[in-house]
């Protein structure tokens, strides 16, 4: 048979019909009648015939368009010539389609729409090398990964360029137990694998995975398989942080001395309110005043005593002897282990010696004689000079050896209370923020340190928050996040950074009723302008959710490459209806009903959307998120169900 001969075979088994109505995108094709079949015959081979998901080819004379088979109706042939033709050919049949791209001279599939097809245009199956070729998605200059294989074509492999999918913001989304975690573990495991013995890959890549539960840390419990020790990578290129408020055993984090007295990493993790306490934190950490006390031991305690003189001489109904009880406390803890037993004592003995005279509002002492002892009264400012001024002077106090976050507490408990005895400053505008330094500081100790260490010193660092109290967790991905954000900007080396948020409804939502407006317009600001503008500096993000309509439009919006796995909830669908505008309908429908361990591949890097079942990983590379099987806790064991009656 001539080359000519074959050719013409091939398209009278590949033709399927012709085009009978165009609309928009929105294109309609009659079915050739011979054509009602579920599969053709062809050079011996059986191959499937065109059905709902599949794409066919239109030809309009040099330019073959590509189409997606959305939806299909049959109505039945009532032409009495028929009669003694097969049932077959009773029925015609209407396919309803997407135009989705074309083939271009060299072959070459592009997405988009060039052409619209013409009313009685010719419509074919796809070649195998047509099919090859759409969903090709790795370009010429790309690197190759195999992420899994077609859902339903099986043996066909799914590739994914580097550049393409890593060079992007990428979204992992889907219900719990839908494979989401194990997806983002396969995706980033084959890119491990492909550059782990490169040196330029260690130099120059950075990958940061903020873990909420833990998922992503190797388990210390050895398994026959060795299961999830040796989570995405092995630990040659990872390091962990395993962070927690719980007890002292936990790991802390390195940030910088410039990063430790920046006002903007105290205003975020003391949640301070934008037009009152922030601009106290940042009036009192950009002011060297305390730095210079903090030097000069008898400077310093000038400054203590007089501040407790002013609070006795004009104390008022809005402090008691209580507060100033609470300040020397806090110059107490300020020193730590270095604070004397003489200031214990003179504390306790203060406060039993002082007493508050509501009607007169001020404060009172009694001599030996038992004879009150006014405040207010001018004559007796020696007296109260004495006890307060004089005999902070007296004690043996050294401050140089308070360290960095305890200088920084220190310096705002310090000038908090000076401002308020003083009258300069409204204890109901800074109470708040100075109440949670006292209850937030011994956590932000357990996690962090002033460190000229490096946080990144492997090409991927995970850092686990599953014992972090709720507050911590909020406030500890954006401060990092901040910081890496910020140092890429000033950096000019061109280095990597993929910041890697499992679990992101946590700290990306915009219904958390949690926190004040203002730090939730910071929080999502941040992140959003990572997103946005992140690609200029080397910097993208991976986030992964259940909750994609809880995460900010922007955000979602503005990703390029999706993972999308089983979606139940209406309005997470929606929420990627409104933010992907690559998917098809057919693709839509199904995101309810895909089996575990499947999703749809969408975005810039993929020509259509594909329905991919990712490939497995080894048990030693999986993360730490298997659903436990109740029956093996359960059921009863051998010698147990022996005895049972």
């Amino acid at each position: 048979m001539s080359s000519s001969d074959a050719e013409l075979q091939e398209l009278s088994v590949f033709k399927i019909g012709s085009v009978v109505e165009i609309s928009g995108r929105t294109v309609r094709i009659r079915v050739d009648k011979s054509k009602n079949g579920s599969h053709l015959l062809y050079q011996g081979k059986t191959l499937r015939n065109v059905s709902v998901g599949g794409y066919i080819k239109i030809a309009k004379g040099f330019y073959d368009i590509i189409a997606k088979v959305d939806g299909e109706a049959v109505t039945e042939d009532n032409d009495p010539r028929s009669i003694y033709s097969s049932k077959r050919s009773h029925i015609d049949r209407t396919l309803t389609v997407s135009l989705l791209g074309y083939f271009d001279r060299e072959g070459k599939f592009r997405r988009g729409v060039k052409e619209l097809p013409l009313i009685n245009n010719d419509c074919f199956l796809l070649t195998q090398a047509e099919f090859d070729e759409i969903h090709s998605f790795v370009g010429p200059d790309d690197v190759a990964l195999t992420i899994g294989s077609l859902a339903m074509e099986k043996g066909q492999h799914v590739n994914i360029g580097v550049d393409a999918v890593f060079a992007s913001h990428i979204g992992i989304f889907g219900n719990t137990g839908s494979g989401k975690s194990y997806t983002l573990a396969a995706v980033y495991h084959q890119l491990f694998e492909q550059y782990k013995h490169s040196d330029q890959f260690k130099e120059n890549a950075e990958f940061v995975l903020i873990d909420f539960n833990g998922e992503y840390v190797n388990t210390s419990e050895e398994t026959e398989d060795h299961r999830s020790t040796s989570v995405i990578t092995d630990n040659e290129l990872k390091r962990e942080y395993v962070l927690s408020t719980r007890g002292a055993g936990g790991h802390r984090l390195p940030i910088s001395k410039e990063t430790a007295e920046d006002p903007v990493f105290w205003t975020v993790l003391l949640d301070a309110s934008e037009k009152t306490q922030a601009p106290f934190i940042q009036r009192t950490l950009e002011s060297t005043y305390w730095d210079e006390k903090l030097e000069d031991d008898e400077a310093l305690k000038h400054e203590i005593g007089y501040i407790v003189f002013n609070a006795v001489k004009n104390g008022d109904s809005a402090q008691d002897r209580a507060s100033i009880n609470h300040f020397l406390k806090e110059v107490a803890l300020a020193l730590g282990e270095n604070a004397p037993q003489e200031l214990t004592t003179y504390i306790d003995n203060l406060h039993a010696k002082l007493s508050f005279h509501n009607k007169n509002s001020t404060f009172y002492c009694s001599n030996e004689y038992g004879t009150l002892i006014y405040a207010n009264d001018v004559a007796n400012d020696h007296y109260f000079r004495k006890i307060t001024l004089e005999e902070i002077e007296s004690l043996d106090l050294r401050f140089g050896l308070v360290e960095h976050l305890n200088r920084i507490r220190f310096k705002l408990i310090i000038q908090y209370y000076s401002d308020v005895f003083r009258g300069f400053a409204n204890r109901e505008h800074l109470g708040p923020v100075i109440k949670r330094l006292e209850t937030r500081m011994p956590a932000i100790q357990k996690l962090l340190e002033v460190s000229e260490g490096e946080l990144l010193t492997q090409p991927l660092t995970v850092i686990s928050l599953r014992d972090v109290n709720l507050d911590m967790k909020k406030v500890i991905p954006l401060l990092l996040c901040r910081q890496l954000y910020d140092r890429k900007k000033k950096a000019e080396n061109g280095t990597f950074l993929n910041i890697i948020i499992d679990e992101a409804h946590n700290i990306l939502s915009t219904v958390s009723a949690r926190e004040s407006e203002s730090w939730k317009d910071y929080r999502l600001e941040t992140f959003e302008e990572i997103v946005k503008e992140g690609r200029k500096f080397g910097v993208f993000l991976t986030i992964a959710s259940q909750r994609p309509h809880d995460i900010s439009d922007t955000i979602v919006s503005q990703l390029h490459n999706y993972f999308l796995h089983r979606l139940v909830n209406n309005l997470d669908i929606h929420a990627i209806e409104k933010a992907v505008s690559y998917l098809d309908k057919i693709s839509f429908e199904s995101l309810p009903i895909l089996p575990t361990g499947t999703c749809i591949l969408s975005g810039v890097s993929a020509q259509v959307p594909v329905v991919v079942s990712v490939s497995a990983l080894e048990p030693p590379y999986e993360p730490n998120s298997k659903t436990m099987t109740l029956n093996d806790k359960w059921q009863p064991q051998p010698d147990e169900a022996a005895v049972a009656p």
